[in-house]
């Protein structure tokens, strides 16, 4: 759910609202059925980013950035 904040600049509120609405997101979250409700209580996301604080979450995007690193494409000559 950070990543999803951080990647598309929204609010604590709204990333949750979204989140509900979108099944790419729930996917991309681990869902395997559409959700309709919220994943968790809204206050939950706040009281675990100020436990990560903000190292913590550099460190969450770090880490999910390396474990898809960038693929380099070469164009073949024929």
């Amino acid at each position: 759910m950070l990543i999803l904040k951080r990647m598309f600049n929204e609010s604590d509120e709204s990333v949750l609202d979204r989140w509900v609405e979108n099944p790419y997101w729930q996917y991309f979250c681990g869902e395997v059925y559409f959700q309709h409700k919220l994943p968790f209580d809204r206050t939950e996301l706040i009281k675990f980013r100020k436990r990560i604080g903000d190292a913590g979450a550099e460190k969450i995007l770090k880490t999910s950035i390396q474990l898809f690193p960038k693929k380099e494409y070469q164009e073949k000559e024929g």
